[in-house]
């Protein structure tokens, strides 16, 4: 049996698949300009366009834009990508459409790493808070694989050492919380999930995270395919499935570690955007991720968008809203492809 009849064939043609990607791209692109006009105090075309081609320090508009709605929305954009990206990875790794960075503990442990590095080692600089998030999110990862166990139906069981690992962890985060004031005001803001404190360093220093754990996750979408179909056919095709298994782990861990470094535990995100992408994004994983970062940076962009819309004063946060928008859309998918296909 040949790689050729056994891998997940391609849906739909080449040319329906870039006609979708296309349109994820011009949404994309609009949201991020009307990131950048609207807010608190809107500006006209002609006066974004002037900021952003002929920046003039004198200018309040043109400062506005570059060192607040700026960062804010390029940091929106990464981070709604990693979280579409690695919820695509960890669905497929574990082979279950319910699993998410924040369902599996990632989240929870990259907080609680944060939490105590504000605490332990009295760290203030959200840019050095990146390495705290990453060693709690490899920690929650690796707790959560060996409490789910190697066996075949390990799906399941994944989601509840997910459930479990959260739960401890989030205890932990309480009772420091309540010892340490300071850590209080990180986590008060943190554990809404927002962009409102994003700022160019913060982005830059963070972006190199996020590169790498792209860049593994499309390494990984070569043989995700056949891990699909099991991991015994995977071995028979010749994938090795622990390298695999570590280097996707190895993504998952980085996109979410730097996410939550720089926004905050964010839910929804990474599980309902792989199955939007699923409904016009072919079987391959490297289209399915490339999906999954255009829509998960458009949906990200356009939570936080609303959020700042007059109508909730300019306060509510990304994270919150974008749990608004996603929990209807959780129920949609239920509903109409039904729980068991899900």
């Amino acid at each position: 049996m040949t790689a050729e009849t056994t891998l997940p064939r391609l849906s739909g043609r080449p040319a329906h698949r870039l006609t979708w990607l296309a349109v994820g791209l011009g949404v994309l692109g609009l949201t991020a300009l009307l990131a950048l006009r609207l807010g608190v105090r809107p500006l006209g075309w002609s006066d974004l366009w002037q900021a952003l081609t002929a920046f003039d320090p004198d200018q309040p508009d043109h400062i506005v834009i570059w060192q607040l709605r700026m960062p804010r929305m390029v940091a929106a954009l990464l981070c709604g990508a990693s979280l579409g990206v690695a919820g695509a990875l960890m669905q497929a790794l574990t082979r279950n459409p319910l699993a998410d960075p924040g369902l599996l503990g990632v989240n929870a442990g990259a907080a609680l790493a944060v939490v105590l590095s504000t605490f332990v080692l009295r760290i203030t600089d959200p840019a050095q808070f990146v390495w705290a998030a990453l060693a709690g999110a490899a920690l929650a990862s690796v707790l959560v694989f060996l409490l789910g166990g190697n066996a075949p139906s390990r799906t399941g069981r994944l989601i509840l050492a997910g459930a479990a690992v959260s739960a401890l962890f989030y205890a932990l985060t309480r009772g420091v919380l309540l010892i340490s004031r300071a850590s209080l005001e990180v986590y008060r803001v943190w554990i809404l999930g927002g962009f409102d404190n994003a700022t160019l360093d913060m982005v830059s220093a963070l972006l190199p995270f996020i590169i790498v754990g792209l860049l593994l996750a499309f390494v990984a979408g070569f043989s995700l395919n056949a891990l699909q179909l099991g991991e015994s056919t995977a071995q028979g095709l010749g994938v090795r499935v622990g390298l695999l298994q570590l280097l996707t782990g190895g993504a998952i861990v980085v996109l979410c570690g730097a996410t939550v470094a720089m926004a905050g535990p964010i839910a929804f995100i990474g599980l309902i955007v792989p199955h939007l992408a699923r409904a016009s994004a072919p079987a391959d994983m490297r289209w399915l991720s490339l999906y999954s970062a255009v829509y998960g940076a458009t949906l990200m962009g356009l939570a936080d968008l609303i959020a700042r819309a007059p109508l909730f004063g300019g306060v509510m946060q990304a994270g919150v809203m974008s749990a608004i928008l996603g929990g209807p859309v959780l129920i949609w998918l239920v509903r109409s492809r039904g729980a068991r296909k899900l």
